[in-house]
């Protein structure tokens, strides 16, 4: 029977979807479910509101000691149950304990839901966890033909919850569920700020802040969509600026969620070289002041955390372009960390003036290219796209004019990502700036699919597309109408 997605919960439809039938499977025996994903990323909201509808035991851990965790879990399983088993002294009594009442209070459907949130908190001090888990599956699993029960772990840390189920771990095999909750795309964002009509404003508050639901809870409104420019800084005083608010120092909170991350200034100075423009681990390397070898062990966590994104070229093969993924975090490394001491004396106006050029090309810029790659992956159908497989993108070298870079490039879906001779289905430029875009814009991308047509690539037929934050030139909306370019404005990105 279907659990109808409460009303509370925003978007989340697959994901509650998947989960629902997690939860309703009246398949005999345990089974396990994995849930990962950022900080405020709405995770424990989401396993709150479904152990309510399913009648599940919700449990949060905290970062305490071994004892005081297995008594905070007693307390949490007494809370959901109505009643106290009583206290334990090793997690194997817990687990089994929790099992054998929870399968013993119903038999009718829905099965008994019990979630661990924040588990690796737990496996911190008790490193067992995972094995006695693995022994109650393999007491309990579905072979057995015990009662149904199943259970979901959750957490925060990316690198431990993703190893759960990896190589020769306890869990492996063992899992049948594993979700990662994500931010929400830039139109759900949109429409969660109330800013579903605001275009401009959406996207400048996506630039800062990206997708994470949790954000609109300590920053309160949105910016007024009528303020403008003095409006933005208004709304960018009283959070990310502000000394007194938890954003001020975001991504401090975001290195400790990783267990195996002690010397944060090492990764704060990774995340400030890849955000000003440093893309290869020589790069990197070069403003850290290590080698790229020494950088090895702590790109990886990073990439492990999801801290950073390693971006492959569509076209070469050539080493992937290594990116923030974090909006806010990468607002901060550009413009809160150099000005550190002018926002902490509280004088951030004259900050935010010298700013204005490193937001504009370095925040806004990459941000819209990168929401143009996300619409026409996602949204393209809408205006015609129909045949888009993976979306990217690539540099094509060039004599006259020492190479391009494409924003974004989209392969049919019948080809593969640098197999020469391909499909390309489109080719497109990403502009953020107030420059208004020209002829010339199509003409340079006319002539990167000549050069493309010529290294052996099949882009003779491929859809040129201008993405366009402002208006467009009147000789260049023409071109539009007659089919020799797709225009693409800040109404079509957010569906307007």
């Amino acid at each position: 029977m279907p659990i109808p997605k409460p009303a509370a919960v925003f978007g989340r439809v697959h994901e509650w979807e998947d989960l629902a039938r997690f939860c309703t499977d009246s398949a005999p025996g345990l089974r396990i479910g994995v849930v990962r994903g950022r900080r405020r990323h709405g995770k424990s909201f989401l396993l709150e509101h479904l152990c309510r509808a399913v009648d599940g035991v919700y449990t949060l851990a905290l970062q305490q000691s071994r004892a005081m965790a297995l008594d905070r879990f007693a307390d949490g399983l007494a809370q959901g149950l109505g009643f106290r088993v009583g206290r334990f002294t090793s997690w194997v009594e817990a687990l089994d304990t929790a099992a054998d009442v929870l399968t013993s209070r119903r038999d009718e459907a829905p099965p008994p839901l019990l979630v661990l949130d924040e588990f690796p908190y737990l496996v911190a001090h008790s490193p067992e966890l995972p094995s006695v888990l693995q022994a109650l599956y393999d007491q309990r699993g579905p072979s057995t033909g015990k009662p149904p029960l199943r259970i979901i772990l959750c957490g925060s840390a990316i690198s431990t919850m993703s190893t759960l189920l990896a190589g020769d771990q306890a869990l492996r095999g063992r899992a049948v569920l594993d979700m990662r909750i994500g931010p929400f795309g830039f139109r759900d964002a949109a429409e969660y700020w109330g800013l579903a009509g605001n275009p401009d404003t959406a996207f400048l508050v996506d630039a800062v802040l990206g997708g994470a639901a949790g954000y609109r809870d300590v920053v309160g409104e949105p910016p007024d969509p009528e303020g403008g420019e003095e409006g933005v800084y208004a709304w960018l005083a009283r959070s990310v600026f502000n000394p007194s608010h938890i954003l001020f120092t975001e991504p401090e909170y975001l290195l400790a969620e990783d267990p195996r991350i002690s010397d944060r200034a090492t990764y704060h100075a990774i995340w400030e070289a890849v955000a000003s423009g440093a893309a290869t681990p020589t790069q990197i390397g070069g403003l850290v002041g290590m080698d790229a070898k020494s950088l090895t062990y702590h790109l990886n966590i990073m990439k492990a955390a999801a801290f950073i994104r390693y971006d492959q070229d569509l076209l070469l093969q050539r080493k992937p372009v290594i990116t923030v993924a974090d909006p806010v975090v990468r607002f901060h490394d550009l413009i809160v960390r150099p000005n550190l001491v002018d926002f902490e004396m509280r004088e951030g106006r004259a900050a935010w003036e010298r700013s204005r050029e490193t937001f504009s090309s370095k925040v806004l810029g990459p941000h819209f290219e990168d929401l143009a790659r996300q619409w026409t992956l996602r949204h393209g159908r809408e205006r015609g796209l129909d045949d888009i497989g993976q979306v990217g993108t690539t540099t094509v070298a060039c004599r006259e004019h020492r190479g391009h870079e494409v924003d974004v490039v989209a392969m049919s879906r019948a080809s593969r990502a640098r197999d020469k001779g391909a499909r390309i289905t489109l080719l497109g430029e990403a502009k953020a700036t107030n420059k208004t875009r020209t002829v010339a814009d199509l003409r340079r991308l006319e002539h990167i699919r000549d050069l493309l047509c010529a290294q052996g690539w099949d882009a003779e037929g491929c859809v040129l597309a201008l993405y366009a934050r402002t208006a467009v030139a009147p000789e260049l909306a023409e071109a539009a109408d007659a089919g020799r370019v797709l225009v693409v404005g800040m109404e079509n990105l957010y569906g307007e």
